[in-house]
């Protein structure tokens, strides 16, 4: 057999643990390919790499450059933080490099990740910027959550984004927010129900929204 045809190419697995090595590196406490272990919708995900700063979890989603795959991170960034996986999740596209060799050590997938231009998005909960409303839920994203434009950087600029992602969303009194926001839009469905008139039907359909069980028919105690 001809050895060039044992051509071993290096694929997004191998570049997501060499990239989490050189964030493990810049202090950043990164785990490549970790499998998450929940008893809520994330079961069994697994994020490509994986970070944990103070307790906040970022991840990150890498994928080869390719028509449309944009779209794609996006969507998955969005899914990762509606599974409650993380706080953050930031989408990384790889350009496809040239190695020298036929098989590629992890220290020369490194080397050629250290000099590598990547697109980053940043998914990210909780904006200052964005109240829940009932008129958001035709919006494309999740309320709550929000997210960056692409951006072109290098390893250096890719680790401040993960910083500086991090820094922004613990600035955020997020639960204070939430609460505030809740009430909102809780206040904003009252007063349409209200306009509705009729309080039995008023009841009747708060009860269902809140999945609230009927209480039983008790008979009078006989003193």
């Amino acid at each position: 057999m001809n050895k060039h045809s044992m051509l071993v190419g290096t694929t997004e697995p191998t570049l997501n643990v060499a990239l989490a090595n050189l964030l493990r590196h810049r202090e950043l406490m990164a785990l490549g390919e970790a499998i998450i272990h929940r008893t809520t919708k994330g079961v069994g995900k697994k994020p490509d790499v994986l970070i944990t700063i103070n307790g906040i979890k970022v991840i990150l989603e890498g994928k080869f450059e390719a028509s449309g795959i944009e779209t794609v991170l996006e969507k998955q960034c969005i899914e990762r933080i509606d599974d409650g996986l993380c706080e953050i999740c930031i989408g990384v596209i790889y350009t496809r490099a040239v190695y020298t060799t036929l098989a590629p050590t992890m220290k020369e997938v490194e080397e050629k990740l250290k000099n590598s231009k990547f697109k980053a998005l940043v998914v990210y909960l909780a904006p200052s910027d964005v109240q829940m409303k009932f008129d958001d839920l035709e919006s494309p994203l999740p309320i709550g959550v929000s997210k960056t434009g692409w951006h072109t950087v290098g390893l250096e600029e890719l680790c401040e984004l993960v910083r500086a992602s991090y820094t922004a969303v613990v600035s955020e009194d997020m639960l204070g927010k939430a609460v505030d926001s809740f009430a909102a839009a809780l206040q904003q469905g009252a007063d349409r129900l209200a306009a509705a008139g009729n309080p039995a039907v008023l009841a009747e359909q708060i009860s269902e929204i809140m999945e609230i069980p009927e209480a039983a028919n008790e008979e009078p105690k006989e003193e």
